[in-house]
């Protein structure tokens, strides 16, 4: 855990503890000032709820979304897969981020003629600089996992950060190999029910149900018309690993809180302390399409002089955390929204430079 972070006396597995904002260091004056540009200038804004020193402080609903509304998190889902990938290497299912890619998949690993693609490790797929081609193969959907993994190489690994979808669908392969299950049941039945994520009998099948929303609900890929998992998945059945995540807003700061934590929930290190804060410091210097540093599937920035790293999912979906200042940020906002709006994701990721962590002056 980081030393900047204190030991903690809950956890908020049932339920968040709440406070008001000034218990905990905020001024009032910046808050006001920010509800209001967010009136003035952010339309598509779903939901923003903040969390500081463990309690949430701040939560606001807009457009008649609620609590308990669940939200595409798009993006945002590839910090989840990363985050499994720490659990199977905390349950011994994964021996090292050294292991090379091509022995989780030894019937394309058999073919493989090239040393750049047998050099790639998982090192390399999580902080997507595995040297694969940026063009997409032909009808890829068709296939997903085998088109990504028998993509041309442009360049050795290791040496130049691009964003790839299907880098993040290798991993979620890898996760159903060593675990034999798909990463939404994986998560399920580890991850998300230390964290009190999908306690909600009525999560399962949501998308069937009429009058607990409203929700958002990603466009592509397909339902888990056998589990019912709110995660998405392709034509092959496997939980996509790119995007289709879909959670409440509350869930999303649970994920927050858990690496803000080191990877320790409520006494149980869940994922390996090593491995969050490799995860969470500059493993290259990143680019589009967030313009930030990357670590292991989360995004590394300063803001206002603070160590931050973030989820950050299309439009303005973040899980951004600032361990100096035991803090924890998250925001939901539409697509629709943010197809009309190009600048609508800058727009919600600055209201915490601009707004929240001014907030705090004088804390730290």
């Amino acid at each position: 855990m980081s030393n900047s972070v204190p030991p903690r006396t809950y956890w908020p597995t049932i339920e968040w503890q709440m406070c008001e904002p000034q218990a905990v260091g905020f001024q009032a004056d910046p808050l006001v000032r920010m509800q209001a540009y967010i009136d003035e200038h952010l339309p598509g804004l779903h939901a923003l709820l903040i969390v500081r020193r463990g309690k949430l402080v701040f939560e606001r609903y807009y457009q008649g979304f609620h609590q308990k509304s669940l939200h595409s998190i798009s993006s945002a889902t590839k910090s989840v897969v990363g985050a499994l990938i720490g659990v199977a290497l905390a349950q011994g299912k994964i021996e090292s981020l050294d292991q090379h890619m091509l022995d989780f998949f030894p019937e394309i690993g058999a073919q493989e003629q090239d040393p750049r693609k047998q050099a790639i490790t998982l090192r390399h797929l999580l902080s997507l600089q595995t040297g694969f081609s940026e063009e997409y193969p032909h009808e890829f959907w068709r296939e997903i996992l085998r088109s990504a993994l028998q993509r041309p190489m442009a360049e050795p690994p290791g040496q130049r950060f691009f964003y790839d979808n299907l880098s993040v669908d290798i991993l979620a392969g890898v996760i159903e190999r060593v675990t034999g299950m798909s990463p939404a049941a994986f998560a399920d039945q580890t991850l998300f029910q230390t964290l009190g994520i999908w306690r909600d009998k009525d999560t399962r099948f949501a998308w069937k149900q009429e009058g607990a929303g409203p929700h958002t609900w990603h466009g592509d890929a397909l339902w888990d018309e056998k589990d019912g998992y709110p995660w998405k998945i392709n034509g092959q059945g496997n939980s996509t690993g790119s995007f289709g995540a879909h959670f409440t807003a509350r869930e999303m700061a649970k994920l927050g809180f858990l690496y803000l934590n080191g990877g320790k929930w409520d006494g149980e290190q869940i994922i390996p302390e090593g491995y969050v804060a490799e995860s969470t410091r500059e493993q290259s210097s990143g680019g589009p399409p967030v313009n930030a540093r990357y670590g292991y599937l989360w995004w590394i920035e300063q803001v206002r002089g603070l160590h931050a790293f973030f989820a950050s999912g299309y439009g303005g979906k973040y899980i951004y955390v600032v361990p100096a200042l035991d803090l924890i940020v998250v925001t939901v906002a539409s697509v629709e929204q943010a197809q009309k709006d190009k600048e609508q994701h800058n727009r919600i990721r600055a209201l915490i430079p601009d707004f929240i962590v001014p907030a705090l002056s004088g804390e730290g």
